[in-house]
């Protein structure tokens, strides 16, 4: 039982300061699972399993307030789901270290992004609006089924660079992972064996995290703060995972 509330108090936390940035937790979850001591298959099915949980919620409350945008986003929830399933039956495939470095390698780039990278919204064409949502989604959900995360930190930063509102993203962003999380985790499923309590101490966990978070959103931090803490904790990460 030690072990599970090592996993309880990290789901906490992880989810916790994630969720104050409006992020999911599981590209962080993921690799910190594995280092606690989970196998990595495992760590990347309870990942999806938590960014399942915590994203119906906020999809649901967003859809109460009419801020469902479908033009925006069902190419995303499309492409995502298609591609989150490819990903995950790819990942069997691969040698479990490779897996684990191309991961390393793509927090390292994500955290970059959070720190540095800003850019402007600007107009596009609907079809050329089309296309990129459609590759984003793409390659967010090939990422989810392959490394075990929701995808979002994927597809952000993507739409980011092409130039698209941040708020827009969130927002958009929290219908899509639940689509492309319960699809690579049910080809997780078939093809590990889960642990249930594990699945109900990291739901219950990153449920009670992102309360949390949602909470502390209401006072005053600062958010380049908020994305130093982040990319500094996924540059740990990363540089852990790839040391070995």
């Amino acid at each position: 039982m030690i072990e599970y509330q090592l996993y309880f108090i990290l789901t906490l936390f992880l989810s916790t300061i994630f969720a104050i940035a409006g992020l999911g937790s599981a590209v962080a979850l993921v690799p910190g699972l594995n280092i606690a001591g989970l196998t990595f298959d495992l760590s990347r099915a309870s990942g999806l399993f938590v960014n399942s949980v915590t994203t119906i919620t906020t999809s649901y409350l967003n859809l109460k307030k009419q801020l469902f945008d479908l033009t925006f986003v069902a190419p995303l929830v499309i492409s995502s789901v298609i591609f989150a399933y490819i990903g995950a039956q790819i990942s069997f495939l691969v040698d479990t270290e490779i897996v684990k470095t191309v991961f390393a390698y793509t927090l390292l780039i994500i955290a970059s992004m959070i720190l540095f990278f800003k850019k402007p919204s600007v107009e596009r064409s609907t079809k050329r609006n089309r296309a990129i949502l459609l590759f984003a989604g793409s390659i967010g959900g090939i990422f989810s089924g392959f490394l075990g995360i929701g995808g979002g930190s994927i597809i952000s930063p993507i739409l980011l660079l092409f130039g698209y509102d941040a708020k827009k993203i969130a927002i958009g962003i929290s219908f899509v992972i639940p689509f492309s999380s319960i699809v690579a985790f049910i080809s997780y499923a078939n093809h590990i064996e889960l642990d249930y309590l594990l699945l109900a101490i990291v739901g219950v966990a990153a449920y009670i995290g992102g309360m949390i978070g949602n909470y502390i959103l209401h006072f005053k931090i600062s958010s380049q703060m908020i994305k130093k803490i982040l990319a500094l904790a996924l540059y740990t990460i990363a540089i852990k995972m790839l040391l070995g």
